[in-house]
């Protein structure tokens, strides 16, 4: 009904605005017009009639795991949980109370900057603008409505649409429109190396992020650089996290890793949609990354992905060459022992990191009980086996040991 009615005011709003304007070529001005509210409509017709469905799927996913806490907690946790994991999640969350209605509010925000833009498109602007500004906003407006559609596209591929992406499209395209009026005012762009100043100002709208942590950074480096090693650690570490899911991960308040390892996976689940087992994957890459920070990328060369990795390989690395051991036994732990040393000492030696330094980490990973938790997840240790839909857990892995207190 709200739908029907937001699309009979616009379709009047319209006829009354081409009978103001009384300009030539009515065909090409309703397509402009029509045209401007496409991802509004798009966002909004999809809300409503497709994501609900993944939704439902999500929320089963959800409930078994809330199951799966509780199971956990009553046979390997003495009833504690990790601090972030919450075993009844509110019922806004599990039934998305509330979204809706901010969801339409976005769609409506979000035709606001397009359809001033086919206006000044159709009308020339006014007379009162800078012609320089007016071409940066026309501009950088057609880049960012190219930008937004696509991005449309793309969260409605992967079922990650939400009302915080459709308001933060609406401001960033208004935001954007208005530093390409600002720019184009004060020539910003000049043409360099056979690059021509539209080109430019069409490329800040399609490339928005690109864009803009650009001037980000060269205002950061003017005014007040960050002290070294205290930058934030970008979501993009992860590997599975692309540029489009760190920035729906972002409008969730996660920006950077150390949120990742701290999240609870079930509440991310329901609000980005995403599958459970991908998001408790992230979580375990990014607790190791914490630690490890860009020395990670040397720690996939030999095989060690997250936290439960290391933590498998300091097991088996605790005991070789024990004392005290039998000789049978002593010669088995050291047979399991002697290749995952090896992995260390190679780490060692491709990072800035000591073996010592990294059986350090691997012993706080071995009493966490966060990370526990998580691979008893991976592996789908004691789930309930009364639920119809079980959890699925990410892959085949090492079943992990019972935790040391």
């Amino acid at each position: 009904m709200l739908l029907l009615l937001l699309s009979a005011v616009i379709v009047c709003g319209l006829g009354r605005l081409l009978g103001v304007m009384e300009v030539k070529g009515c065909h090409l001005v309703v397509l402009a017009l029509v045209g401007s509210l496409m991802p509004s409509f798009l966002l909004l017709g999809y809300r409503l009639l497709g994501a609900q469905r993944v939704f439902c799927v999500r929320r089963e996913e959800v409930r078994s795991y809330q199951t799966f806490l509780s199971v956990y907690a009553e046979k390997q946790a003495n009833g504690i949980l990790p601090p972030i994991f919450n075993r009844e999640l509110s019922n806004e969350v599990l039934e998305q109370q509330g979204y809706l209605r901010q969801f339409i509010l976005g769609a409506l925000l979000l035709a606001v900057p397009f359809f001033s833009l086919a206006l000044l498109l159709v009308s020339r602007g006014l007379d009162s603008m800078n012609p320089d500004g007016l071409r940066g906003l026309e501009l950088a407006g057609c880049g960012i409505y190219v930008y937004t559609l696509g991005l449309t596209i793309f969260r409605i591929r992967t079922a990650a649409l939400s009302a915080e992406f459709v308001m933060s499209a609406a401001l960033r395209a208004l935001i954007l429109m208005v530093l390409g009026y600002a720019l184009g005012f004060i020539g910003f762009f000049q043409p360099t190396k056979g690059v021509s100043a539209s080109f430019l100002y069409f490329a800040l709208g399609l490339f928005p992020s690109v864009g803009m942590k650009a001037l980000n950074q060269r205002l950061r480096q003017a005014l007040s650089p960050d002290a070294p090693g205290t930058e934030p650690l970008s979501l993009c570490y992860v590997d599975g996290i692309t540029e489009q899911i760190a920035e729906r991960l972002e409008e969730l308040g996660i920006f950077d890793i150390q949120h990742m390892a701290r999240v609870e996976p079930g509440w991310l689940a329901l609000r980005t949609l995403y599958p459970l087992s991908r998001i408790i994957d992230w979580m375990d890459q990014a607790l190791l990354i914490s630690y490890l920070r860009e020395e990670i990328l040397h720690a996939r060369e030999v095989g060690i992905r997250g936290a439960i990795d290391l933590r498998s390989i300091y097991r088996q690395t605790r005991h070789a060459g024990a004392s005290g051991s039998s000789p049978e036994e002593a010669r088995l732990l050291d047979a399991r022992g002697e290749p995952s040393l090896d992995v260390l000492q190679e780490l060692a030696s491709k990072s800035k990191l000591s073996v010592e330094t990294l059986q350090l980490i691997g012993g706080v990973f071995q009493r966490s009980r966060l990370v526990d938790l998580l691979a008893c997840l991976q592996n789908g240790c004691c789930l309930p086996r009364k639920r119809n839909v079980p959890f699925a857990p990410a892959g085949p892995q090492e079943q992990p040991e019972p935790r040391a207190d």
